[in-house]
């Protein structure tokens, strides 16, 4: 019960965000070689993605472990010296899919050709992202 309340919660978050967005992108855009910059999480940990425009929070998800997710971006990410924290500046694009949807496919597949097809796709122009790994 709790599992659903959350995984309910997360979706409602995202659904919510990309309304606020209010920017879908192309669902191929991943697909192709144009994102100079592409991140992409770990499912064994739970992390934090913080969008910011003009210094102001719009969004903070949480995606909790076992959620996979990636971050496209036009520009390089930058490392902080925080462990586990990775910023995004400018046209971003972030994806998620829980790892309780992972594709069947014949035979093993690369992490952009997992997400390419994810069935949550955020994206954002002129934006500062910082994804966080959270430890517990």
């Amino acid at each position: 019960m709790a599992r659903t309340n959350l995984s309910r919660a997360l979706w409602t978050t995202v659904a919510t965000l990309a309304l606020v967005l209010g920017t879908v992108s192309d669902p191929t855009q991943a697909q192709t070689s144009s994102w100079p910059s592409k991140y992409f999480s770990s499912y064994a940990r739970a992390h934090r993605v913080t969008i910011r425009r003009n210094g102001v929070i719009v969004a903070t998800i949480e995606t909790p472990v076992g959620m996979l997710f990636s971050v496209y971006s036009d520009q390089p990410p930058v490392r902080t010296a925080q462990e586990g924290t990775v910023e995004f500046h400018g046209r971003v694009e972030i994806r998620a899919r829980p790892q309780s949807e992972m594709p069947a496919s014949s035979g093993p597949r690369n992490a952009e050709e997992t997400m390419a097809d994810a069935p949550v796709v955020i994206a954002a122009q002129d934006v500062d992202v910082v994804s966080e790994t959270l430890v517990p």
